[in-house]
């Protein structure tokens, strides 16, 4: 047998012996060729799914954030972020509306506190539209521990808030702390027993507190609140009362020929869509004294009736 012969003989009997494992070396190693290419071409995760969408509110029943103003509102709160991230108080106290420096801190004084309490480390912020009512623009924004910086891993919970973004003379300015705004009622009210004005509200995202005056111009005492009627003190949205949420432990009693300044607090949320239209006293107690641990001032009250302020 000559040499052609032996090599063609020797590869024929490899192939009869090995030939099946080959083919199923091929098979497998075909698989994880093709399986490689579709992973190394196919698109990244975060073009798949991504659900960040910062300029889209997540409430949108007043719109979107204008094109116009979407680099100076983010411009704004960046701003505001890196001045409270360095500590430069005074530049991130200014980034403020002027109500919400009354409302929430007074003075610069408080709000370095505001600051040193939660950019206690290098910080970073997420931030997301959540609605926009009145060409006022309310965010989410979560500020968590800058990792780059820090180094920590764990153990921190993010700080969440909402803030509020709106035009004051001509610059955008800023409320935090889930403050939105302040309102100038200046709603009066009154009759041959109280005068009630409905001066201010302060509204947050979640509650409004309205400033209220009330001047008792009889000489007899008048009970608003003791809790000891049901519905004392409510706010009128047209299609529903809400009851004052402050005075379930406390008591309004205006002595005779006096005045008393009061906040009543009610639960709404700023972008609900309902507008409130009256502030009623509904349980207005006229008695010629008082006691303070009476139970039943409605059974002796000489005179029981309600007390409407309009607010538009």
């Amino acid at each position: 047998m000559n040499l052609n012969a032996r090599i063609t003989m020797a590869i024929r009997n490899f192939f009869k012996k090995y030939g099946r494992i080959i083919v199923i070396a091929f098979v497998i190693w075909l698989i994880i060729f093709v399986i490689n290419q579709y992973l190394k071409n196919r698109p990244r995760e975060s073009q798949l799914i991504n659900t960040y969408s910062p300029d889209n509110p997540v409430i949108d029943d007043g719109g979107s954030v204008p094109t116009a103003y979407r680099k100076t509102v983010k411009d704004t709160i960046d701003n505001f972020f890196k001045y409270c991230n360095s500590k430069n108080y005074e530049q991130a106290y200014n980034l403020l509306t002027e109500d919400c420096k009354e409302y929430l801190y007074g003075d610069l004084e408080l709000f370095k506190e505001y600051v040193d309490n939660i950019f206690t480390t290098a910080k970073i912020y997420n931030l997301q539209n959540y609605s926009n009512v009145d060409d006022i623009y309310i965010y989410d924004i979560v500020i968590t521990d800058d990792i780059e910086v820090t180094g920590t891993t764990g153990g921190y919970e993010p700080y969440k808030e909402k803030i509020a973004v709106r035009k004051e003379n001509n610059s955008f300015k800023i409320s935090n702390q889930g403050f939105i705004r302040t309102q100038e009622y200046n709603k009066v009210a009154e009759d041959d027993y109280l005068r009630v004005t409905v001066n201010s509200k302060d509204m947050s995202y979640r509650k409004e507190g309205y400033n209220v005056t009330i001047t008792n111009k009889s000489d007899k005492y008048i009970v608003l609140v003791d809790n000891s009627v049901n519905t004392e003190v409510t706010l009128n949205l047209g299609d529903q009362k809400r009851k004052v949420s402050n005075y379930s432990n406390a008591t309004i009693i205006i002595n005779p020929n006096s005045t008393e300044d009061v906040v009543l607090i009610f639960d709404k949320f700023y972008d609900d869509g309902k507008e409130p239209t009256e502030l009623s006293l509904e349980s207005v107690r006229v008695l010629e004294n008082y006691e303070i641990d009476m139970e039943n001032t409605s059974g002796l009250a000489e005179r029981m009736y309600s007390f409407n302020v309009k607010l538009k």
